[in-house]
């Protein structure tokens, strides 16, 4: 029994040895086979990721790729363009200015220039504004928020019918660098709809931003709804300061282009009624001519005439009542 498992185990062993030599023989003839079988034939069925780019063709790949996201960009982001760009009297769609030394029709004027600015109304003090600014017959822009002129409608006509321009200041005043783009183009294309029911479409040519606060993104929203955004050189802080000499004395600062930022509403304006009179007859006293911005019109559409024409008193418009 036992030499018949011994015979066994040997013929198994050899039989072993055999099928491994067998193995071998045939793996190395495949082998072989494979060393002699010529490169080309089986680089066509290598996959497309094996297959190496010459840096000239990659280097062109990525430039194409570059210019197809730039474009994709520019359909939803417009290019902005050069800031302190004018279109005329007002800045270009999407761009801001705040010097008016800058202004192209300006360029050869040797007299003092003003541009008297107006933010937050229309208000309880706009109709005392209207009446000081047609009695000196001197123009001025408006900045009205559009919760303002849905409020007091009657003075935002008021303004419009004396010829006064009017943008927008936003729908409720919100700093515009804090907010996201959907909440920006919100601010700025209710303000313009509130004004433009109102007063008449296509009345809103600019804007100006709450706090002098925006972004880039400001004015790519800005671009998209043709406006462009009006700043200041010169800060009356009446918004903070009630008391009329000191906003004089700020209002007249010297200089030969002044863009003076005041308000109509936005709190107690008594003190800026009460040194507007002295601030036009101060720069009256230097020669200034005042002109307007965002209008479709300068003083008549003439850059150089001696003295601006404003409309007459507005006599059927009621004066709002003193808000307590």
């Amino acid at each position: 029994m036992a030499l018949v498992a011994v015979a066994a185990l040997v013929f198994g062993g050899w039989r072993g040895i055999e099928r491994q030599a067998e193995r071998s023989d045939s793996t190395g003839q495949a082998g072989a086979a494979t060393l002699q079988t010529p490169r080309s034939s089986s680089a066509a069925t290598w996959p497309q990721s094996f297959v190496v780019t010459p840096v000239s063709t990659a280097l062109k790949q990525k430039a194409a790729a570059d210019q197809a996201a730039a474009a994709a960009a520019a359909t939803t982001i417009p290019a902005l363009p050069q800031r302190g760009a004018w279109d005329e009297l007002a800045p270009v769609p999407g761009s801001e200015v705040h010097d008016v030394s800058s202004l192209p029709a300006l360029s050869k004027e040797l007299a003092p220039v003003v541009v008297l600015t107006f933010d937050d109304g229309p208000g309880p003090q706009t109709a005392a504004i209207l009446d000081i600014l047609q009695r000196e017959q001197v123009t001025a822009s408006f900045f009205m928020l559009g919760s303002q002129v849905r409020e007091r409608p009657e003075d935002a006509r008021a303004v419009a019918a004396a010829g006064f321009p009017i943008g927008s200041h936003t729908m409720d005043h919100k700093d515009l660098a804090t907010l996201t783009p959907y909440e920006v183009e919100r601010e700025i294309r209710d303000s313009t709809s509130a004004i433009n029911e109102v007063v008449g479409k296509g009345t809103v040519q600019c804007m100006r931003a709450p706090y002098g606060s925006f972004n880039d993104e400001t004015l790519g929203v800005a671009k998209e709804q043709s406006l462009g955004l009006v700043g200041w050189d010169v800060d009356t802080e009446d918004w903070k300061v009630r008391d009329s000499a000191r906003i004089l004395a700020r209002a007249t600062m010297p200089g030969h282009r002044q863009l003076i930022l005041m308000h109509d509403a936005g709190g107690n304006r008594d003190a800026t009624v009460a040194a507007l009179p002295q601030i036009i007859a101060r720069y009256k006293a230097q020669g200034a001519r005042f002109i307007s911005l965002c209008g479709s019109e300068l003083d008549g559409g003439n850059a150089t005439t001696e003295a601006p024409v404003v409309a007459s008193p507005v006599t059927t418009a009621p004066k709002p009542p003193t808000l307590g």
